[in-house]
């Protein structure tokens, strides 16, 4: 059985506001259905080509593949990216195509206040101990190719990789559909890192100001189960300034992450 996880990674609360606009995701509901109806004996393939998203939608999706008694493999189509990496190691088995790639970097949080020296601490805590989670998973799959504290350097420093790149570290364990002469052909070191976040669709909290925008300004119909008051609350922008809201494209959402992957490369363009 094959189950595909292609777009940004989120928590099954979240599919009907990404359904709703269009953008593509997946979520940890997918993978616990297919194991649920697979037949005993068959194996289970992750079709993946994810930017990441939600980390803890990664990890309760790794943890059932850990469980699952079937086989499990993952074939990387084209991109796995941040909490898609997680999902990928969770499988029995990784096979990527030859031109796809692997991102690896810090989990990062939202703050929608203001934070003091002690709520700092606190965050750098919570997020020092979800790094320490990711790292888990990738020294598993590694199973001994490389150290967690190489591991921890490459997730620091924002880390894509080409597939020989990824071989090498034991986070994939093979090709897709290539044959010996072809895989000996790309084992050289691909050579350039480029430093960025992955880009990837805005998080809930925009879609759903989104959403409730459209509603109050009746473009949009209100999904049932998700009411919008005719009020915004006074946290949230009034009326008049949620309408043009209402029209933003998702590129007007995304920030400035591709401006940042563009200066990376020309910077790494200027070093060779």
């Amino acid at each position: 059985m094959t189950v595909e996880l292609y777009g940004e990674i989120v928590s099954d609360d979240w599919v009907w506001l990404y359904e709703l606009f269009g953008i593509p995701c997946c979520c940890p509901k997918q993978v616990r259905d297919a194991i649920k109806k697979l037949p005993e004996g068959e194996e289970l393939i992750l079709e993946i080509n994810s930017p990441g998203g939600d980390v803890w939608a990664g990890f309760e999706i790794f943890g059932m593949l850990q469980a699952c008694r079937s086989d499990t493999e993952a074939h990387i189509i084209s991109l796995a990216a941040s909490a898609a990496t997680t999902v990928m190691c969770g499988c029995d088995v990784v096979l990527a195509s030859p031109v796809a790639q692997i991102m690896i970097h810090q989990p990062a949080a939202y703050v929608e206040e203001y934070v003091n020296n002690d709520g700092a601490q606190h965050l750098k805590n919570y997020l020092d101990s979800v790094k320490a989670s990711i790292l888990n998973g990738y020294v598993i799959k590694s199973a001994g190719k490389a150290s967690r504290k190489q591991f921890e350097q490459l997730v620091d420093d924002s880390t894509w990789m080409p597939v020989q790149n990824a071989l090498e570290l034991g986070l994939i364990d093979g090709y897709l559909d290539l044959d010996d002469d072809a895989a000996a052909a790309i084992a050289a070191d691909g050579g350039l890192r480029v430093s960025n976040a992955a880009g990837i669709s805005p998080a809930p909290k925009g879609l759903l100001a989104r959403y409730e925008a459209a509603v109050r300004a009746g473009t949009m119909d209100a999904v049932p189960g998700h009411p919008v008051s005719i009020e915004p609350s006074p946290a949230q922008k009034t009326s008049a300034e949620a309408a043009p809201l209402a029209n933003q494209t998702d590129a007007d959402l995304l920030g400035d992450w591709h401006l940042m992957a563009a200066i990376e490369l020309e910077k790494a363009r200027d070093v060779q």
